[in-house]
């Protein structure tokens, strides 16, 4: 997973990256945006009227001079004045005289928002180009207007009544009827419609990302908290199915993931290791339980002497999942029926299980009781580690009371499960009973997309087969379990 603590020197990379992933998650709005958008151009331009434009070319010259100064004069004066010229071939003086010769059935006003006259750069050409939903009459017009506008230029230039004009304008291109229309232009409308779709897209997706507040991954926890990651667990569809994937499958990913787990949780502080270990998630569906159960297995794999406690005392799930017994089990022991070592339950080697027993009417106050701080002291002694499944935080008042008797509390984070700030009033309801909160696992990570959990070594699996290997393993653990002495409700 990416580390972002990790890149903290190169702030530009990290919102790159941040960037990039938005545009991964949300490819398929991005996408619906521009098809919406292009699809819309399409229409547009298929809806739109062809216009053709056909354009005739006018040189402007000066005539007269006999020295080749006399010649430069006369070219700087054409250059000068070429743009008032130009102006000229759209007023009424030159279109009335269009108008009229080939019978037009509107005003020169009109002709004028069809016509346009530009001078290319330091020449002393005039293009004068006009528009038409007939490629025909677009070049008679063309070429009509640039023959007025010779006769008119001479006209206005002329010295006298009876001489000739220093201008002239000579038509050099006359206007042809065009082949394809002007506008609408397909290839330049769709390509502006695709950059416009993918602008709207990449907007809509991260819009959508800041309104998302859902966590999505490790980022997300640290613009919540400062407690580390310290596990990061893939979603596994069949997990609900079989959670104890420790024992169906040992050298699957998801197992290699709760090792890797207990290893950071070892070395977290070795010279002051937690020995009672209280696991518990914001709301309910993050997959505590199933998290303490394979932690529990994993840690007994050490040769660790391991106690499994079930402390949630209104939703117990934990020997639902293992197949133990749950007529007897934690209440008992704090009301003082019955000894801790009558309800032990052994799972596997080295780990025992304390199962819930009969759900009390105040989960809350047995707990938080004197009797249950003297149980943790008194397993705490007896096995190297005590595991405990708590409730969500936010859901009851029990995870934050046996906080203030583990040694260390684990939040278990499901991802696309809990809200951001959820999570920030789960942390904060932990700080403020002092709870020694040693991080934050990330469970239900995606195995696809841009927050997939990413694996780089593939672990070897000694005698089992990939193809069935899932069925064999279940069958194993089940005919181990089944060794065990157990009774059914």
């Amino acid at each position: 997973m990416t580390q972002s603590a990790s890149v903290s020197s190169t702030g530009s990379l990290v919102e790159l990256t941040d960037y990039v992933r938005i545009a991964r998650r949300s490819w398929r709005l991005i996408l619906a945006a521009v098809l919406t958008v292009v699809a819309l151009a399409a229409l547009l331009t298929a809806l739109t009227p062809k216009e053709y434009r056909s354009t005739a070319q006018l040189f402007v010259s000066t005539a007269g001079g006999d020295s080749v100064s006399d010649l430069a004069q006369g070219g700087s004066f054409t250059q000068r004045q070429v743009a008032t010229y130009a102006d000229i071939a759209t007023t009424p003086i030159v279109l009335d005289k269009v108008v009229a010769e080939l019978g037009l059935d509107e005003s020169a006003g009109s002709l004028a928002g069809r016509v346009s006259a530009v001078v290319p750069s330091n020449t002393v050409l005039i293009d004068v180009a006009v528009v038409d939903d007939d490629p025909v009459e677009a070049a008679q017009v063309a070429n009509s207007v640039a023959a007025e506008f010779a006769e008119t230029l001479q006209e206005l230039e002329r010295v006298d009544a009876s001489g000739e004009s220093p201008v002239k304008a000579t038509v050099v291109k006359p206007a042809t009827a065009p082949q394809s229309p002007a506008s609408p232009n397909p290839v330049r409308n769709l390509a502006l419609a695709t950059v416009l779709g993918l602008l709207l897209g990449a907007g809509l997706a991260v819009l959508r990302d800041l309104l998302d507040t859902n966590v999505r991954g490790e980022s997300d926890i640290h613009r919540v908290t400062d407690e580390p990651v310290i596990g990061a667990i893939a979603f596994d569809k069949d997990a609900e199915a079989h959670p104890l994937v420790i024992e169906i499958d040992p050298h699957s990913h998801r197992s290699e993931a709760f090792r890797s787990l207990r290893t950071n949780l070892f070395y977290l502080s070795p010279d002051d290791p937690a020995k009672t270990l209280l696991i518990t998630s914001t709301v309910p569906g993050e997959g505590k339980s199933t998290t303490s159960v394979n932690l529990a297995l994993t840690m007994a794999e050490t040769g660790a002497r391991v106690c499994l406690v079930e402390g949630d005392l209104r939703r117990p799930r934990m020997l639902e999942y293992m197949g133990l017994e749950s007529a007897a089990g934690l209440t008992d022991v704090l009301v003082g029926r019955v000894d801790v070592e009558d309800v032990l339950q052994p799972h596997v080697s080295n780990l025992h299980v304390l199962g819930c027993g009969p759900i009390p009417p105040n989960p809350s106050e047995l707990l938080g009781s004197a009797a249950m701080e003297r149980l943790l002291e008194r397993l705490s002694k007896d096995y190297d580690y005590v595991v405990i499944d708590a409730p969500p935080v936010l859901a009851v008042t029990d995870a934050a009371v046996l906080s203030t008797l583990a040694d260390g509390t684990i939040v278990v984070v499901g991802v696309g499960v809990v809200k951001r700030d959820t999570l920030s009033r789960a942390i904060a309801a932990l700080e403020r009973v002092d709870a020694n909160v040693l991080g934050v696992v990330l469970n239900r990570l995606p195995v696809k997309g841009p927050d997939a959990y990413a694996y780089d070594y593939q672990s070897y699996r000694p005698g089992v087969e990939i193809e069935g290997r899932g069925r064999r393993a279940r069958s194993k653990a089940s005919r181990r379990r089944s060794e065990l002495p157990q009774t059914q409700e």
